[in-house]
């Protein structure tokens, strides 16, 4: 390689860096001093943020009240495990907090397919994507530890205290419906 050639190379890098930072400070300048463009992007901002602010608070009191600490009550009206209900994305989803009496702590989904099968129930998101419907949640599924099977959903409140949560296989009349009660 010849002086001259790595002469050149040098003299277009030098130039292209003053070229890069008189670009830096520019922008620099724009941000210190914010013309019409940066009032936009400010008043593009605001809107988004209300937008976002305006979303959450479209839940009506019924979906709201859906969101919380639950004690499962079971078939016999004993209480059973304990559930986090909680928004991911617009949509309703929950996790077993406390195991039902007699399960172990290292109790896992034996019967579960798919990502859930042999993970451990204590932790395990069985609730996912309920979406609002009026004042119910509904479309998603729930997964049945005890039998590993996943079925529709329905989850709606009465009070502010009573969740009912009904699973079932194609239509909502072939199914069973839980209740529980809000920890507080």
């Amino acid at each position: 390689m010849n002086v001259r050639s790595c002469s050149r190379k040098r003299e277009f890098a030098s130039n292209t860096i003053r070229r890069l930072s008189h670009l830096f400070t520019r922008k620099v300048v724009a941000v210190e001093k914010p013309g019409r463009n940066g009032l936009c992007a400010v008043a593009f901002t605001l809107i988004a943020l209300i937008s976002v602010a305006a979303h959450a608070q479209q839940l009506s009191l019924p979906l709201q009240v859906a969101i919380g600490h639950w004690q499962v009550i079971n078939d016999e009206g004993q209480p059973g495990g304990q559930v986090e209900t909680y928004l991911v994305d617009g949509k309703l989803f929950g996790k077993v907090t406390q195991l039902r009496p007699g399960r172990l702590p290292d109790d896992v989904c034996d019967k579960c397919s798919g990502e859930l099968k042999n993970k451990p129930i204590q932790g395990m998101v069985f609730l996912r994507n309920f979406k609002p419907q009026g004042d119910d949640w509904t479309g998603g599924t729930v997964v049945d530890p005890e039998n590993g099977k996943e079925y529709k959903g329905k989850i709606w409140s009465v009070g502010k205290d009573k969740l009912y949560m009904r699973g079932y296989i194609g239509i909502s009349m072939l199914g069973r419906t839980q209740s529980w009660v809000r920890i507080p």
